[in-house]
């Protein structure tokens, strides 16, 4: 068993992760970039407990995220088994667009809630001109 046993806070550079038990969940904060994989990948290693237990990604504080740490969450959601899922919430709509371009909007035991960002204006074409 991987999980902590208690909530633990990861702070790098542009990044934070905290993580709450009950119910489970990782608040993402910052930059999600290569310097923050490796983080990345053991929080969500300890937190879905190798597959057994399913998360809530919290992203209302995310900035930035690259393929690679969108990879590393799909890896994580495909690694859940059962009727376990990695939730998304709150996921920008960058974030999004690049699930839909990947084509991992529909990846095993992923779920993107459908909540957006207030306040973001990626979604409203008009302000592109």
């Amino acid at each position: 068993m991987n999980v902590a046993p208690e909530p633990f806070t990861i702070s790098h550079r542009h990044l934070r992760i905290t993580q709450a038990l009950d119910p489970v969940e990782l608040r993402i904060e910052g930059e999600l970039d290569l310097a923050a994989l490796p983080a990345l990948a053991w929080a969500l290693a300890v937190t879905t407990d190798d597959g057994d237990i399913g998360a809530d990604i919290e992203l209302i504080g995310l900035d930035f995220i690259d393929v690679g740490c969108l990879r590393a969450l799909v890896a994580a959601a495909a690694r859940l088994t059962g009727h376990q899922v990695l939730t998304l919430r709150h996921a920008p709509p960058r974030l999004r667009r690049l699930l839909v371009v990947t084509h991992w909007q529909a990846a095993p035991h992923l779920r993107l809630d459908t909540a957006a960002v207030l306040g973001d204006d990626d979604d409203q074409p008009w302000k592109q001109f």
